[in-house]
């Protein structure tokens, strides 16, 4: 079954009047289990929103979306000509595990990621079943961050 309180803030009629607190409070229901921060990050690697939004947190998801999309485009060379496989990635850090998502892609180059941080001790299956569980609850929201470059002009 799905965990209570994991249900997220699209339950109810005005989902795409939504605050950034609201998409917060959803990512922070997912802090349990050894999970230390949730948050959503642009190509950027500027926080969209976050549980936890401390400074240290800004620098993190600025590392976690450039290596990311160091992977992306190492890809690339790996299979050229064809498309894009790379949907998730495990990071294992000296003081910490991360577990990354592409959330929403915004055109071919531009995507927003979902992130799960843990500390060391956190278990690769619970960050994998916060990440999933938030990617779903969150999931009405792909529509928003949907304008982010694709169709200007």
């Amino acid at each position: 079954g799905q965990a209570p309180g994991l249900a997220g803030p699209c339950g109810r009629p005005g989902a795409a009047m939504l605050r950034v607190k609201e998409v917060e409070a959803a990512l922070a229901r997912a802090m349990a289990d050894g999970v230390t921060n949730a948050m959503l990050v642009n190509d950027e690697g500027a926080l969209v929103a976050a549980a936890r939004s401390a400074e240290v947190d800004h620098t993190v998801s600025a590392v976690l979306a450039s290596i990311y999309s160091e992977y992306k485009v190492a890809e690339r060379f790996v299979d050229p000509g064809s498309p894009s496989n790379l949907e998730s990635i495990l990071f294992d850090c000296a003081t910490a595990r991360v577990a990354c998502t592409s959330f929403v892609r915004c055109g071919e180059d531009s995507q927003i990621l979902l992130c799960v941080c843990g500390d060391k001790g956190t278990h690769y299956g619970v960050l994998w079943n916060k990440l999933e569980l938030l990617k779903s609850s969150l999931e009405c929201l792909g529509p928003i961050f949907m304008p982010c470059g694709v169709g200007a002009g």
